[in-house]
């Protein structure tokens, strides 16, 4: 604002390319349309490059690249640092990198799997990532990241679109982690979470399909690739009369929702299995 009482408006559009170094360039920008100074961390570049006097006179210029552990604690924890803030936009843009992190067509596959693991597995009891899993059931059981947020109709589009991105984020996480033969493990190692957390708010989302067939369609994807990983999620998931809700949702799908109606129908091939 200036001192005779314009208003300058500064907007940052994301058109391509990596979601983490835009978010770096973004706040970069919005800080300094602020008047704020800008500090850009030496981590904060992917590539460092090391310079010998030797090798420099040489010619020679050394690269180091980071190892895939550097960059998943990186990303991790600035993703945390964003689910964290109060701005809504920015705990939008932790999900989005979250999902491109797990994501092996995004990232490296190492890296994306690892990822999967640390967050969801809890692999390496990394604190930081326990944030993450917090966040996501709080807000598929509440419909709200922040707690003051819930009866706010005003943001509600904000918490809508978290919620569908945390249930994006899992459906990319446990086909993933199913694909590597990894998720049964995972299930057993976490079966609290699994089976008395995550099951039921999956089920609840998959009985909301009429009203939001996008997060019933993820949170099926889930139930699918969980139901193949464990009989215990069979018999939890039957607990929870998940299969006449795939049912109404298998049955709405085919007349709105395409996908939705073909991934229910293997989750209750299963389930019907099992009974």
């Amino acid at each position: 604002k200036e001192e005779d009482g314009q208003r300058t408006i500064v907007e940052v559009q994301k058109r391509r390319g990596d979601t983490i170094s835009f978010l770096r360039d973004c706040r970069a920008i919005l800080n300094a349309a602020e008047g704020d100074g800008v500090d850009v961390p030496s981590e904060a570049v992917p590539v460092h490059i090391d310079f010998d006097m030797a090798s420099a006179m040489a010619g020679e210029l050394k690269m180091k690249e980071e190892s895939g552990e550097d960059i998943l604690t990186k990303e991790i924890g600035s993703a945390v640092g964003l689910i964290l803030r109060d701005e809504l936009d920015l705990n939008i843009m932790a999900f989005e990198c979250l999902i491109a992190l797990v994501d092996p067509l995004r990232t490296l596959p190492d890296v994306a799997l690892n990822a999967c693991k640390t967050i969801v597995a809890n692999d390496t009891k990394d604190t930081s990532a326990s944030e993450i899993r917090s966040a996501i059931a709080a807000l598929l059981r509440n419909g709200a990241l922040h707690e003051d947020d819930k009866c706010n109709a005003i943001i509600s589009d904000f918490n809508e679109t978290l919620k569908n991105f945390s249930l994006c984020f899992l459906s990319k996480t446990f086909a993933n982690m199913l694909n590597k033969g990894c998720l049964e493990t995972a299930i057993q190692d976490n079966s609290e979470w699994f089976l008395d957390n995550l099951t039921p708010s999956l089920a609840d989302e998959v009985k909301s399909a009429k009203n939001c067939p996008h997060n019933a369609f993820y949170a099926s994807e889930c139930l699918s690739a969980l139901l193949s990983a464990s009989k215990d999620l069979l018999k939890r998931a039957d607990e929870e009369n998940a299969l006449c809700a795939l049912g109404e949702a298998k049955v709405f799908g085919f007349t709105h929702h395409a996908s939705l109606a073909n991934v229910t129908e293997k989750s209750i091939i299963m389930l019907e299995s099992h009974c």
